[in-house]
């Protein structure tokens, strides 16, 4: 049950945020929301069967090291 309702209302946000930017023609907007909705969608899936995630901190601090670290290469 749990998942019907994450997927309906995933459906309904991307319905409701999708169609917009469709009309506008706004392809590479409608690209990276639709890249984040998905992430989301999928962590939502994983939370609905009580699977372990990962922790958000542990990820951004590994994108920061990896930036700071081409960073420090390029200045």
């Amino acid at each position: 049950m749990n998942l019907f309702l994450i997927t309906i209302a995933f459906a309904c946000i991307g319905v409701y945020e999708a169609l917009p930017l469709v009309r506008e023609e706004a392809w590479r907007e409608l690209i990276a929301a639709g890249c984040i909705w998905f992430l989301g969608f999928g962590l939502s899936v994983l939370m609905a069967f009580e699977a372990p995630v990962p922790s958000p901190v542990a990820i951004m601090e590994f994108v920061s090291d990896v930036v700071l670290g081409v960073l420090r290469l390029v200045l």
